[in-house]
């Protein structure tokens, strides 16, 4: 009896030690071993809010190394989009498929602009890629402080516009600082932002890419008001169409006080219908003067309902 006591007391303790020690999964980010990967759960639109405008805060100059620009922890990448009845938003546009590279902007507290390209009201945010380490991430080529007209620029979308020779990579001119960069667009009194040269930022570059993106953001700190009025471009290499799984897609948006809602709910319900995911519509105010911050919310009415629809797809901009 006394050993059968022991026994069972030994087991109880087992027991307790062990739930004591349990854990909720859904209390933990899961880590792959080795890495200090930051994992986002964006669960839900106040989630994604709560995450868009962190990164937008975060003005660091890079994430852990100089080989890893800002871009891939800070920011928000943002792509405005408009309708086309032959293919979803998150895949390419002709235009893109053609050049090669899939143009964006980054949208910053140091890197603020009132307008997205061709005057967009809605679109699609990508999650920083170290904050979306099992997704897909198309590579970001290059970095233009503000608008390129890329569509013209052989290389992705990364090298010379047509016509203009000083547009060349600015590493193959020796430009590789905000000084240099802000002499070389100052150097010519038309056709400057066709004439700028792009900042390569690619994976090939290593430790020279953080400090050529951080060139570029010092270029529209020098601009002030035209680099306000005017947002940068950030080039992506192209992806495939079919991967609304596996890109790293956080959220539809759209323009606050703009009809853009409506388009963004078609978005999100052909998302769910193509892909079986559902991503948040967040509404943005886009700073209306320099020196304001950009701002974020989620609404439950701004949602589409939860039913697949057959809508017509949306494309993204040049």
């Amino acid at each position: 009896m006394k050993i059968h006591g022991l026994l069972k007391g030994l087991s109880l303790f087992i027991v307790m030690l062990t739930s004591s020690c349990a854990v909720n999964e859904s209390e933990v980010n899961i880590r792959p071993e080795g890495r200090n990967v930051p994992v986002v759960q964006a669960d839900t639109g106040e989630d994604v809010v709560r995450h868009l405008v962190s990164r937008y805060n975060d003005i660091r100059f890079k994430c852990d190394s100089e080989s890893k620009p800002a871009f891939l922890c800070t920011g928000i990448l943002i792509r405005g989009t408009s309708n086309s009845p032959t293919y979803h938003v998150w895949e390419n546009s002709p235009a893109s498929i053609e050049k090669g590279g899939v143009s964006v902007s980054y949208l910053r507290a140091d890197s603020n602009f009132n307008k997205l390209a061709l005057g967009y009201n809605n679109g699609y945010i990508l999650t920083a890629y170290e904050f979306a380490p099992a997704k897909a991430h198309p590579e970001i080529l290059c970095f233009f402080a503000i608008d390129a007209a890329t569509v013209h620029r052989d290389n992705k979308g990364c090298g010379t516009y047509t016509g203009f020779p000083a547009s060349a990579p600015c590493h193959l001119q020796g430009i590789t600082t905000t000084a240099q960069w802000w002499a070389h667009y100052n150097a010519n009194a038309s056709d400057r932002r066709l004439k700028q040269c792009g900042l390569d930022v690619s994976d090939d570059r290593n430790s020279l890419a953080g400090p050529a993106f951080m060139a570029g953001i010092g270029g529209m700190r020098l601009m002030g008001n035209e680099s306000f009025q005017v947002p940068n471009e950030l080039i992506l290499s192209a992806w495939g169409n079919g991967l609304g799984k596996s890109l790293p897609l956080e959220a539809f948006f759209y323009l606050e006080g703009s009809a853009g809602v409506t388009v963004a709910q078609r978005n999100q319900k052909g998302l769910e219908a193509t892909d079986g995911i559902r991503i948040p519509i967040i509404s943005v105010r886009l700073p209306s003067a320099m020196g304001e911050a950009a701002a974020f919310s989620y609404n439950e009415n701004d949602q589409s309902k939860h039913e697949p629809v057959t809508g017509e797809p949306g494309h993204a901009s040049l």
